[in-house]
């Protein structure tokens, strides 16, 4: 039987490569055994190597109506690897990972050093008006400072005496306690008159005025070799750093009667 060219209808004779008609390839030889065969053969049925996938088309030639097929890169050429999806396509462009975001403890740092500092201002301010330290400290300047004028501050306030307490008495003793309002000594004098007669301690306890002893704000002496059911009349005696005194007003007590009476 003739063979013919399937593109064209010319006579062609077995072994024949191309049409004399119109040029078309006829057969083709697989690249790495050669044998001959046809060319819409994809893979050599001697060896499976790759042939290219379809009939190839000769320059020039266009199918019927004008319609020109998409030719895709590659095809028909050995050794060139199929076209990979997304050939063609603009890359995008590189962007940096976004930066991590701080955790919540590095956010709530500043306000945490913000309540540490305002507890520490709170305890030396506690401290300083709480304490004898701070009226020893406002002595000390009050003493020693000067003013915008240059003029030396001198402190000559006494100190304020107040009794929060009774004596706790009993028939041969009695304790007497009270406060100031700063830093000052202690003592009380007391006897069966309002002259008293008899000071303790003899020489003021925790005198800060002697530069010896910082003074305190609560003061307590107990009173001892005390005759029982007596009238006794007290009072105490304060003094600051600067040598300002404070005497508080006359006061009594009675002692019990003692046991077995």
């Amino acid at each position: 039987m003739q063979q013919r060219c399937p593109n064209c209808g010319a006579p062609v004779v077995p072994g024949q490569r191309f049409c004399g008609g119109c040029g078309a390839q006829l057969s083709l030889s697989c690249p790495q055994c050669r044998i001959t065969v046809s060319p819409g053969t994809r893979y050599c049925p001697n060896c499976g190597a790759t042939l290219g996938g379809g009939p190839t088309q000769q320059p020039g030639w266009a199918p019927p109506g004008g319609a020109t097929p998409p030719q895709q890169p590659g095809w028909g050429q050995p050794g060139v690897p199929p076209q990979q999806p997304g050939w063609g396509q603009q890359q995008q462009p590189y962007a940096p990972p976004a930066p991590k975001s701080q955790s919540s403890s590095s956010s709530t740092r500043p306000f945490l050093v913000l309540v540490l500092f305002i507890l520490l201002i709170g305890m030396g301010a506690l401290a300083y008006f709480k304490t004898p330290l701070g009226a020893t400290v406002n002595s000390i300047i009050g003493l020693s400072g000067g003013s915008s004028s240059g003029s030396t501050v001198i402190d000559t306030t006494a100190p304020v005496i107040t009794f929060p307490n009774q004596p706790s008495v009993l028939a041969t003793s009695a304790g007497i306690t009270w406060e100031t309002d700063e830093p000052t000594s202690t003592q009380v004098e007391y006897g069966t008159t309002d002259a008293y007669g008899t000071r303790q301690p003899t020489q003021p306890g925790d005198d800060p005025s002697s530069g010896q002893s910082l003074g305190v704000v609560t003061h307590s002496v107990v009173l001892t070799g005390l005759q029982p059911n007596t009238t006794y009349h007290y009072r105490v005696r304060s003094i600051d750093a600067a040598g300002n005194e404070t005497v508080s007003s006359d006061k009594t007590f009675t002692t019990s009667e003692a046991e077995g009476t």
